[in-house]
C-alpha cells in the first residue's frame, strides 16, 4: 500500500508540473496582446472636439522634459514661453514654443533648428543624440503647444521659408 501512494504522489506531482508549464507556454505566446487597449464598456469622453496626442511612453516625456529643463528652458522658460535674457551682457529673445513660428513649422524643421541652431539659437546637434532631440520635439508638441492651432497660414509660412 505504501508503494501505490508514492506512485499516485509522484503522479499528481508530475501532473502539477505537466500543468503548470503548460499555462506558462500559454501565457507566453499570449504576451503580445497584454498592452492592448481595453474594450467593450470604456466610457467615452465628454469633450470629442480635443485632439488626442500620439501615445508616446511616459518615459521618452519624461526624459525629454529633463533634456528640456537643463538644455532650453533657460532661454525658452519653464514652460516655452519664451522672452528676454541675458547672454553675456547681451540682451536675445527666444520666441514662444507654445505658439507663433513653432507652431507653424513641420516636426523636420523644428528638429533642424535644435541641431543646426540660427538665428541667435545654438547648435545641440553635438550635445543631443537625434533620439533626444526628436522626443524633444515631441515633448514641445504634446506637452507645450497642446491644444494650440497652427491656423491657416502654415501653407504660406512654409511657401516664405523655402523662397529665403
Amino acid at each position: 500500500m505504501l508503494n501505490g501512494e508514492r506512485f499516485r504522489m509522484k503522479l499528481f506531482k508530475l501532473v502539477v508540473i505537466v500543468c503548470a508549464c503548460t499555462l506558462f507556454i500559454v501565457a507566453c505566446s499570449n504576451s503580445n496582446n497584454t498592452n492592448q487597449p481595453a474594450t467593450g464598456n470604456a466610457k467615452v469622453a465628454a469633450n470629442t472636439n480635443v485632439p488626442t496626442p500620439a501615445t508616446t511612453p511616459a518615459d521618452q516625456l519624461a526624459d525629454a522634459r529633463a533634456t528640456f529643463s537643463h538644455t532650453c528652458a533657460r532661454c525658452h522658460g519653464d514652460k516655452g514661453e519664451g522672452g528676454e535674457f541675458d547672454v553675456d551682457g547681451k540682451k536675445l529673445k527666444a520666441p514662444s514654443l507654445r505658439d507663433g513660428h513653432a507652431l507653424k513649422h513641420p516636426d523636420e524643421q523644428l528638429a533642424k533648428k535644435i541641431t543646426n541652431g540660427g538665428d541667435g539659437m545654438p547648435p545641440f546637434g553635438k550635445r543631443l543624440t537625434p533620439e533626444q532631440i526628436n522626443n524633444l520635439v515631441r515633448f514641445i508638441r504634446q506637452d507645450l503647444q497642446a491644444g494650440a492651432s497652427t491656423g491657416a497660414s502654415n501653407d504660406n509660412h512654409a511657401a516664405n521659408e523655402q523662397k529665403k
